[in-house]
């Protein structure tokens, strides 16, 4: 029989004239992995940071263990045993596994450390002594230390923010077994949030779908629905592309000739000679978990990074030595990780920040006309489907697929000749994904070769026409996408290329 174990009724949240949360309902049954679904947008993190007592509802009420909670703020929250795993790390890199582990109040296992830190790590298949430093850790390492810290600070309600984000195949199917034995054998109750509708149907038992604030299906049961189902309830009928791979390929377009890179804070090379090239009209895959040498091989081709050794050619010019303007006199674009932030600045508005790229160009600069600035907004607007409803605002305040749209419009409106796109999708929802995966393929039909650089491997197998894999700054594997599979490129990403 389901026991409720946490309960919000009718919780409404509003910013400004932005309501995130409308009457939701939400409820949690003890022991069991729940999935929270929703496009951008939909209120997820909202609902979250109310549950967390980050944010106080404006009507509503929250009950844990049937109790009505009258405010519920971060410490009690966490004295209930609610913790989140957020998406950005949140441990003391210089601290061992151990100083991590126990340096809240709440711990519980400070007089038999050991023996739970042994548990949970068998649990969790971590070899990593206590002792070891944070930052010695790997990505998969350390997301998987910042769910212990919930277990060791006596958390039964674990709320995790798309958790496998920065996982393998292997890792993601390992974080799974854990999360279920934490369910059954601690009577962990778990809500997974993720984009990620293979790992919603493989993870949960029950799911909640979110859209536009309102609660448009509780607790459905995972077995029950299908995936079409899902996207349908979180955004209408979505049809999701197969791109072709047989359009032409020309001449090489880009070419990285034994890079070689050290990071000043290290004596470790970052990258280690690397050699690639692409042709026009074909999509290079970069996999590789992240941490392993892409942003800064992503960095040294759009000309952000200078201090390196080798070569980096496009249309056959030597431009190893020139910066990111001169590189985009060659029509080379380059979407960043990083969108808000390098892509995009925050604090500037929506109108001036689509037209950095343009700056240099007559028609916009070096004096800025403020109609033709609106006209090529509006181009952009139209051309990529971007929702910017006042031009003059912040562009922090599009969501975060507009967001990226306005990025990739600006790159490739220009129809550039080699693109590098670096996590394009991330954090991005289904819509959003498919409508970002057709600007790509277009640009590729229209003779661009692009660099996409993802850890999401479906993306990478859908766009493709050939896997590249970086493990530790180095190319450790190569393969062509008919003759690729998840599971190997997932081994190679763990740094396995027997």
């Amino acid at each position: 029989m389901n026991q409720i174990i946490l309960e919000a009724k009718n919780i409404s949240k509003s910013f400004g004239k932005t309501q995130a949360l409308k009457n939701v309902d939400f409820y949690l049954n003890k022991a069991q992995i729940h999935g929270l679904l929703g496009e951008n947008g939909a209120g997820k993190s909202s609902l979250m940071n109310i549950l967390s007592g980050i944010y106080q509802p404006e009507t509503g009420s929250i009950y844990i263990e049937g109790k009505k909670i009258k405010k519920l703020n971060p410490d009690l929250a966490a004295r209930f045993g609610i913790g989140m795993v957020h998406q950005e790390f949140r441990l003391i890199n210089n601290f061992s596994i151990k100083d991590n582990l126990t340096l809240s109040r709440s711990n519980i296992y400070k007089d038999n450390f050991e023996e739970a830190f042994e548990k949970y790590s068998d649990i969790f298949s971590l070899s990593a002594e206590s002792k070891t430093l944070i930052n010695e850790l790997s990505v998969g390492e350390k997301q998987k230390i910042e769910i212990m810290k919930l277990i060791f600070n006596n958390n039964n309600i674990m709320l995790l923010d798309e958790p496998t984000a920065v996982l393998t195949p292997q890792e993601t199917n390992q974080l799974k077994i854990s999360l279920k034995k934490l369910s059954s054998e601690d009577n962990k109750t778990i809500v997974l949030i993720t984009h990620k509708l293979k790992e919603i149907q493989e993870f949960t038992e029950s799911i909640f779908v979110l859209k536009d604030g309102v609660m448009v299906a509780k607790d459905l049961k995972t077995q029950s629905v299908t995936k079409n189902d899902l996207i349908t309830l979180m955004m209408g009928e979505i049809k999701i592309s197969k791109v072709r791979k047989d359009n032409l390929k020309g001449n090489n377009k880009l070419e990285v000739k034994n890079i070689f890179f050290e990071n000043n804070h290290s004596n470790v090379p970052t990258l280690e000679n690397i050699s690639l090239t692409v042709q026009s009209g074909e999509v290079l895959g970069i996999a590789g978990v992240s941490g392993n040498g892409q942003v800064e091989l992503a960095n040294i081709i759009s000309g952000i990074e200078r201090e390196y050794k080798g070569k980096v050619i496009v249309n056959g010019k030597n431009i190893s030595n020139q910066g990111v303007r001169a590189r985009k006199n060659l029509n080379l674009s380059y979407i960043p990780e990083n969108r808000l932030g390098v892509g995009l600045a925050p604090g500037v508005s929506i109108i001036d920040n689509s037209a950095v790229k343009d700056y240099f160009k007559s028609r916009l600069g070096p004096h800025l006309s403020s109609n033709k600035m609106l006209d090529y907004l509006n181009l952009l607007i139209k051309q990529f489907s971007i929702k910017a409803p006042d031009p003059k605002a912040e562009v922090s305040t599009l969501s975060g697929g507009n967001m990226q749209k306005l990025l990739m419009g600006r790159e490739l409106i220009s129809n550039p000749e080699v693109i590098i796109a670096a996590q394009p999708t991330r954090g991005l929802d289904v819509s959003a994904v498919e409508a970002l995966h057709e600007l790509i393929i277009k640009q590729r039909d229209n003779g661009a070769a692009v660099m996409l650089v993802s850890e999401d491997l479906d993306e990478l197998f859908k766009l493709s026409d050939r896997i590249i894999v970086l493990y530790e700054g180095q190319i450790v594997r190569e393969f062509k996408i008919d003759e690729a599979d998840i599971e190997s490129v997932g081994l190679a990403m763990a740094g396995s290329i027997e």
